[in-house]
């Protein structure tokens, strides 16, 4: 079992509950959420654009994306710049309106 290596915090998405993400010690990244879809959507229909969020994710960071679980997204094989790309989508996510 893989265990935690470092954890990275990022900000800009969801001011109730930042995500952060795990790196883990088999090079692998975790992106976990304390809220998804985020604390602020209260319309169910707004809820449906996070749906894809994993396609989402991918399609930014050019590398798969599994969604685990509602709050956890895992990326097995980080590249290098992959860290780097996935903290600037998030803190530069455009929400839903």
């Amino acid at each position: 079992m893989s265990e935690l290596v470092n954890t990275i915090e990022l900000t800009g998405f969801d001011p109730d509950g930042e995500p952060e993400i795990r790196m883990m010690s088999d090079g692998s990244a975790e992106l976990w959420f304390n809220f998804m879809p985020p604390s602020f959507i209260e319309e169910e229909e707004d809820e449906h654009a996070y749906d894809d969020f994993d396609q989402q994710i991918q399609s930014a960071i050019g590398v798969p994306v599994v969604q685990e679980d509602r709050e956890v997204f895992v990326i097995a094989k980080p590249e290098a710049d992959t860290i780097a790309r996935l903290t600037a989508f998030i803190q530069n996510y455009k929400h839903p309106e």
